[in-house]
């Protein structure tokens, strides 16, 4: 029997304050996979020991064990997921549009287009020279996403590397990795998650945890009613579906392209007095040159 299944059948011999427990985590079975023992007592109002108690009282040793039986149970829930997010992928092309194959591609094309001149005549620059602020002022930056979107966000990441802000990714669609990264979630760290459909629930989950924690949140998607982007505090939007696919990466791309370009302006507008990380490094190929030499 799985973990929600348990409380559901010992829910009517629960004390009050069990049920309290009990109807917070059958409310959102996820977030049990990352919540601690004093976010869980602050959350439901419900002392640590009471908590200790009521998982003696459910069969389980302690609270970590209580965690682990509610992991197992999402890496389940996960897949099932999944095969019914992907029901959507690689629909064939309708054969009325095969007629005219070289036609159909050029139509394309020009869409691509169109989607790229429509985000560049309504975009923001404002908001994105706040977004580069943002992360001006963090030192530890995640940045998050799965499938398409985790794509997005490892090029965002480089990018950012290029001058001289790193970061750290997540690909929300593996347990470790996520897992992996949950010590980093604090106030003090910036969170970009980056989510286009099919809006993975597990980016959602892990924005809303973020949220608990205070980190700041500046969210990358399609659409400012997104989950990831109501549960943030900047929101930074461009279209990404085409007739064919779910997600094309132009407009994304071009928006992680100037996000990070208004990173860079705003990082050259600041001190110019420290010695880059790449003057740095040059310095020691230029003393092997000089060894070389001599």
């Amino acid at each position: 029997m799985n973990v929600v299944d348990l409380l559901k059948d010992k829910y009517k011999t629960m004390t009050t304050k069990q049920k309290k427990l009990a109807d917070y985590m059958l409310n959102d079975p996820h977030i049990m996979c990352f919540i601690t023992l004093k976010d869980l007592s602050q959350a439901t109002k419900v002392t640590e020991v009471t908590i200790l108690n009521a998982c003696s009282a459910w069969g389980f040793e302690n609270f970590n064990e209580l965690k682990y039986e509610f992991r197992k149970y999402n890496v389940i829930s996960n897949k099932n997921e999944v095969q019914i997010q992907n029901a959507y992928a690689s629909d064939p092309v309708p054969s009325y549009e095969l007629t005219h194959k070289e036609q159909l591609l050029i139509d394309i094309c020009h869409e691509e287009l169109a989607i790229i001149n429509n985000y560049v005549a309504n975009i923001d620059i404002s908001k994105l020279f706040n977004a580069a602020e943002m992360i001006l002022k963090h030192k530890t930056i995640v940045i998050c996403g799965r499938g398409i979107s985790y794509q997005l966000a490892e090029f965002i990441s480089m990018r950012l590397a290029t001058v001289g802000i790193s970061s750290i990714t997540v690909n929300t669609e593996l347990n470790d990795s996520i897992y992996g990264t949950l010590s980093f979630i604090k106030s003090d760290i910036l969170l970009i998650p980056v989510s286009f459909p099919d809006y993975y629930y597990m980016t959602n989950k892990f924005v809303e945890y973020a949220k608990i924690k205070g980190s700041t949140i500046l969210a990358i998607t399609d659409n400012e009613n997104a989950e990831v982007a109501l549960n943030s505090n900047l929101v930074l939007t461009c279209p990404s579906t085409t007739r064919l696919f779910l997600n094309t990466l132009s407009a994304p791309m071009m928006l992680g392209n100037l996000l990070t370009s208004a990173v860079s302006i705003a990082k050259s507008t600041k001190s110019k007095n420290d010695i880059s990380n790449i003057e740095e490094f040059s310095k020691i190929f230029k003393g092997q040159e000089k060894n070389i030499l001599n």
